[in-house]
């Protein structure tokens, strides 16, 4: 999917692992910072580790007496590298995020808006970030459908564009995404646009590997969604991991 999909497949073991080293509470582009650049080394130690996996179920498959096949084993190892780019841990602690939440809960206390109107958009950044989250790629005109109804026309436009790429490169893994927010935090809020930093936890499947992760891999990461007021409705603007 676009910048805010684009994770690395481990097995469920693995991906359980979550860095908390120098995990010091941090606030504004210092934590946002931090993040980007714990991502990026995560990212590329999960798709060496996933590589390493796929080398010894391979050695494994080759018994005396049994022919393997080329043509499963190839697919069994690129479902695994392109999943590999599907799912990535972040390195940010549960308790670490939480810290940035409350800060940006009483940032936006401070501002003004009602407890209903925070309670509100928080919810609503919480159902359309597992939303967006959630496909299936023998039906991505359902995606599309669910980015419409909630985002701005601009918005749609955008996101469903640049995510064209993703979904080809996902069309031999065929990796179905399920997701789900439990936690919000309100950053900002006017009476016509509420920034939020959500958690979203996915778990994404694929034919190619079930038989090795058989439950899915497991893929947590935090999003910043804004939100703009049009026409009385509170519509998604923007999409983007944190």
């Amino acid at each position: 999917m676009p910048k805010s999909q684009r994770p690395s497949a481990v097995e469920a073991n693995d991906v359980a692992e979550v860095v908390q080293a120098d995990a010091t509470p941090l606030d504004g582009e210092e934590f946002l910072a931090a993040n980007r650049a714990s991502r990026e080394r995560l990212r590329a130690e999960a798709a060496e580790k996933a590589e390493r996996k796929s080398d010894k179920q391979s050695a494994r498959d080759r018994v005396p007496g049994k022919v393997p096949s080329a043509t499963t084993g190839t697919k069994a190892r690129n479902a695994i590298i392109v999943l590999g780019a599907l799912v990535v841990i972040l390195a940010a602690s549960t308790a670490y995020f939480a810290y940035g939440m409350v800060q940006a809960d009483r940032r936006a206390e401070a501002s003004g808006p009602s407890a209903a109107d925070r309670s509100q958009v928080m919810d609503l950044a919480r159902t359309y970030a597992s939303s967006l989250a959630t496909y299936d790629p023998a039906d991505y005109g359902d995606l599309d459908r669910r980015i419409r109804e909630v985002s701005t026309p601009d918005f749609a436009k955008t996101y469903i564009t640049s995510s064209q790429d993703a979904r080809r490169g996902n069309a031999d893994a065929r990796g179905t995404s399920r997701a789900e927010s439990k936690d919000a935090g309100l950053q900002t809020m006017t009476d016509t646009k509420a920034v939020v930093l959500v958690t979203l936890d996915q778990t994404v499947t694929s034919p190619e590997v079930n038989s090795q992760v058989p439950d899915g891999i497991p893929y947590q990461s935090r999003v910043k969604v804004t939100l703009e007021k049009r026409d009385g409705r509170w519509l998604l603007s923007d999409f983007d991991t944190v």
